[in-house]
């Protein structure tokens, strides 16, 4: 099989404090409580899992025609994580999903499977659902559908489904209505603090919980507890 190889740098606007991680537990509105976690205890392995490959489907069919499709190859499944000693489970594994989210930011919105695919002519990106399954893939190993209406709710979804009143944490899946309210057709993902971050409109940024985000939200998924 081809091994193909991307390494996406850790871009500045990743570094989380240089340092460390603060893993914000609050609710929207709530007093934030954090917790740090070195940097280096979540990225150990980065190098390595950079290294293997994004898809099953051999490089050298990518683009062949009849090939993938206009979406490109589907991920591959990453190998499932240790979380190193001394360091509460829950905890580190919402750290290490912050940390995988950031490390994205400003990879362009492209109704794509995978990061590497670079077709000629759109270049390389991830659209919503594929990029909150790609953080989940790539940071924990757990490989769950991209399609948004899946990923949201039914027997495929990730997770499972806060009542109203529970308070979110990191790593929870927010879904979005759209503007006219029929169908869920967005997906981000929290970072706490006020914040999410998403592939919308041009690229993977960190935005405030607010407009549209606020007040279409449908409602919130967790996967890791």
């Amino acid at each position: 099989m081809d091994v193909f190889v991307m390494t996406i740098p850790v871009r500045p606007t990743a570094v989380i404090l240089l340092a460390s991680v603060l893993l914000a537990l609050a609710a929207p509105g709530a007093g934030l409580a954090v917790e740090a976690i070195p940097l280096s205890a979540l990225t150990a392995d980065f190098e390595i899992r950079d290294r293997l490959p994004q898809s099953p489907l051999p490089q050298s069919q990518w683009y062949a025609k009849p090939g993938p499709g206009s979406w490109g190859p589907k991920a591959a499944t990453y190998p499932p994580v240790s979380v190193p000693d001394g360091y509460d489970a829950v905890a580190w594994n919402r750290a290490r999903v912050a940390v995988v989210a950031r490390r994205l930011v400003g990879l362009p919105y492209r109704h794509h499977h995978i990061p590497a695919y670079d077709p000629p002519g759109q270049g390389p990106g991830l659209d919503c659902s594929n990029y909150t399954s790609w953080v989940y893939n790539y940071g924990l190993g757990l490989r769950f559908t991209s399609a948004i209406a899946a990923q949201s709710s039914g027997p495929a979804a990730p997770g499972r489904r806060l009542s109203p009143d529970e308070p979110w944490a990191v790593g929870d899946l927010l879904y979005i209505k759209a503007r006219d309210g029929s169908r869920v057709s967005h997906v981000a993902l929290w970072l706490g603090d006020g914040q999410l971050i998403d592939s919308h409109n041009h690229s993977v940024a960190v935005r405030p919980f607010a407009g549209w985000y606020r007040d279409s939200l449908s409602h919130v998924r967790r996967v890791i507890e």
